[in-house]
Parts: C-alpha cells; structure tokens; sequence
C-alpha cells in the first residue's frame, strides 16, 4: 500500500472552534481542564471539550474506546478547526487501531500536543498524510512565553489560512533564546540536509518500532527529546534505534532537551548525548528548543525542512 500524499491543514485564526480531548492520562488536577479552558477563550478560540474529556480510569483518561470516540468526533466535526491534546503521559499509543484515519484524512485541521502524542503524530502522518504539530499541549499553550513560538506555525498574521510564508518558515536559530534555561544549540557534526521532519519523544517513539505505525525513517530529520529518563536508558534507546537500523537510514539529527531533576544525572545524560550525536555521524545540533517545557517551539510533523547543523538552523523547505 502507497502512503498517502502529505497535507498541510488550514491555520487557525482568531475564533476558531476549538475541541479539546485527552488521548492519554487525566490532568493530575481535574481544574486544569477549566483553566486551560478559560485561557484558551481569553486569547480567542472558543472550546469544545470532547464527550469523555472529564472521564478517569486509573492512569488512562477514560477507556481507549471513549479517547478514541473523542478524537474522531472532533475530526469529524465541520465546525471544529482544531484540535488540541490536553496533556500527554501514558496512553495514545493504546487507540492508534481505533483511529478513523480516512475520516482524519477528509477532514484535515490542526492536531496539537506532544511527549505522549508523539504516538498520534506519527500514527496519523503514516496512515492518513496530515500534517500535525509537535507542541505545547492545550494545558501550557498560548501561556507567557510560548506564544510567538504558538503563533508562528499555527496561525498566520493577516487572518487566513494559508500554510506558512516566507516570515514564518525560520523554526529555531542560534541567533535567539529559547525557555528559562536559555538552550544553546550546539553543532556537533555540521552540514546541510532537506528532509522531511519526524520525531517527538524518544520513549514513546521507540514504542511505534516493529508496528504498522512505524515511521519511514528513509532520509528524515528526526528530532528528539525526553524528560526523566537516566542516562543509562537513554542510552539504551539510541541502541535500540541503531540496531533496529534506524539511525543508519536518516539524513539529519536535532536533539532537543533530555531534562532530569538531578543535575549530576544531567550531566552524564550530556555526555551520553554527545556521544551518540558523534557516533552517528549525520548533520547534528544538541540543545534545540524542543521538550519539556513551555516556551518550546511547534514543529509541522511531516513537513519539508531545511537543517543546517553548522549554522544552528531549522527552517520550513
């Protein structure tokens, strides 16, 4: 079977109807539904929470058929624009057979979120083609900070929906600050390379090797973070990725912040880091303003993009 043509969906636009769904874990606080909610109304979308959005069981957001019932639903609601993940933690990768992919690919609109979704935005790229963006969830987006990187790839600044012009293609440079920590991207091997762009968080990542919902990894970009994760595991899965002969086939690699609460913990994580970036080979950069926190960046998952190492560049192609 051909994979499908690539999409890329309409942008949003001030008040544009919103759903809302929680394809994984519940929100640790059943108020944070309200406040994102209210935030996301001040800056001007109205909200459509799905069916089961308020649902719980154990560490899952309602069962894998109520989550997945929510997701179609919204794709398949004319009067929904765009649709955010509330969160990530554990579950998306448990409803990616209950998808309607051809449902997904006749109604395209933006689909948001990241750390867990990771699962959906490769899931959807492979079976439907749609464009989905690797971003802050619906609980942290449009906060301050994170809402010129929101802006810049979501919506366009003269109101229509065209895909993204000349003024927003630059996703991250060295030349500008990113998050509290101020990430410094660094070259590692320098170079140039255009490929479509592929990635998200590298545990639920490797979760999709060996299923139908393996990516193509055939000259992609892939890009990579994590949070919490030792460094011996992390570690492990640039083994596993290496045996499973993925890192063999890409064109270029960004990784993005691997974070940890202890800060020697960190440090071999860095060295780990840096050692695998070199083994590999391929054009690479450390440090790049995508993970675990607020002000990241939003990628187009699937999109064409320029990467050039040397210079610290992303930009759409």
């Amino acid at each position: 079977m051909n994979a499908p043509s690539i999409l890329f969906p309409p942008r949003l636009t001030p008040g544009d109807l919103i759903g809302l769904v929680t394809p994984a874990s519940p929100p640790e606080k059943p108020e944070l539904i309200d406040e994102t909610i209210a935030r996301l109304t001040a800056f001007g979308f109205r909200l459509k929470p799905g069916k089961y959005v308020r649902k719980r069981d154990s560490y899952l957001a309602g069962s894998d058929e109520e989550r997945a019932v929510d997701i179609n639903a919204m794709f398949a609601d004319p009067e929904v624009k765009g649709i955010y993940a509330l969160r990530g933690g554990y579950g998306s990768c448990r409803i990616l057979p209950l998808l309607d992919y051809e449902a997904i690919r006749a109604n395209p609109k933006p689909f948001i979120g990241y750390s867990d979704v990771t699962a959906m935005h490769n899931a959807i790229l492979l079976k439907a083609g749609l464009v989905t963006f690797h971003g802050p969830n619906a609980s942290s987006a449009f906060e301050p900070g994170n809402e010129a990187p929101c802006r810049r790839v979501l919506m366009s600044s003269d109101g229509s929906r065209r895909p993204p012009g000349d003024g927003d293609r630059v996703l991250f440079s060295r030349n500008e600050s990113y998050g509290p920590k101020k990430t410094e991207i660094k070259t590692v091997i320098p170079g140039r390379v255009t490929g479509r762009m592929i990635g998200g968080n590298m545990t639920c990542l490797l979760r999709l090797l060996g299923t139908p919902y393996e990516p193509d990894f055939s000259g992609v970009i892939l890009f990579l973070e994590d949070t919490g994760e030792k460094a011996y595991r992390i570690d492990g899965n640039f083994c596993h990725l290496r045996l499973a002969g993925v890192l063999g086939k890409i064109g270029g690699l960004i990784i993005g912040q691997f974070d940890h609460m202890d800060s020697a913990e960190e440090e071999r994580i860095a060295a780990c880091l840096q050692r695998e970036a070199e083994r590999i080979g391929m054009p690479c950069v450390t440090g790049a303003p995508i993970g675990h926190f607020v002000e990241q960046i939003t990628i187009p998952h699937g999109t064409q993009a320029d990467f050039d190492a040397g210079e610290g560049i992303l930009k759409l192609a």
